[in-house]
């Protein structure tokens, strides 16, 4: 391996090109990268957040409709009811996705299957078994690390997890770099 591949100093210019052959691990990795990074997604706290705030918006609407004073406290902690059901309803669900590979992380990172990256001072250019995906560095909206795995999420998308091995130091300052 040259320097950029092992994330090393590279000039803005020169190809960053990594490759990576998956183990028994990587699947179940990007699994698991994959429902952690939900818990760091603030569109997936909004939709958590929206259902106990129209809940209370409605209430207070009735309370105050019906003439009666609206008791505050009673409201909020019905919020606060909602927001915990709702949060031991993610956990276990986060639970059961952690416990079961999902096939999707199989088919693109199963023992052998080989994955690389060719980085140009524009775009990145992912290979995996499924075909080759093209993102311009302008194009991502979001870079998360989680652990031993990136989280990229171009605009319009829901965005995908790679093993950090193909995404070295130099690749992700240029990935993080070209967000407006």
């Amino acid at each position: 391996m040259n320097p950029q591949q092992q994330g090393g100093f590279a000039h803005p210019g020169v190809p960053i090109d990594v490759a990576y052959v998956c183990d028994g691990d990587t699947a179940p990795r990007l699994n698991r990268g994959a429902a952690l990074v939900n818990w760091r997604l603030p569109a997936k706290w909004a939709v958590l957040l929206v259902l106990p705030a129209f809940l209370l918006a409605r209430g207070t609407i009735s309370v105050l409709s019906d003439g009666g004073d609206a008791v505050i406290g009673e409201m909020a902690v019905a919020f606060l009811i909602v927001v915990a059901f709702e949060l031991v309803v993610i956990t276990l669900a986060t639970g059961v996705q952690l416990a079961k590979v999902n096939p999707k992380f199989t088919a693109i990172a199963g023992p052998g299957h080989r994955m690389s990256a060719h980085y140009t001072h524009d775009a990145m250019h992912l290979q995996q078994t499924t075909g080759q995906v093209t993102i311009r560095y302008a194009d991502i909206k979001r870079v998360i690390t989680q652990g031993d795995v990136v989280f990229l999420q171009p605009k319009g998308t829901q965005g995908f997890v790679v093993p950090g091995e193909v995404v070295p130091d130099a690749a992700l300052a240029r990935l993080r770099g070209g967000r407006a």
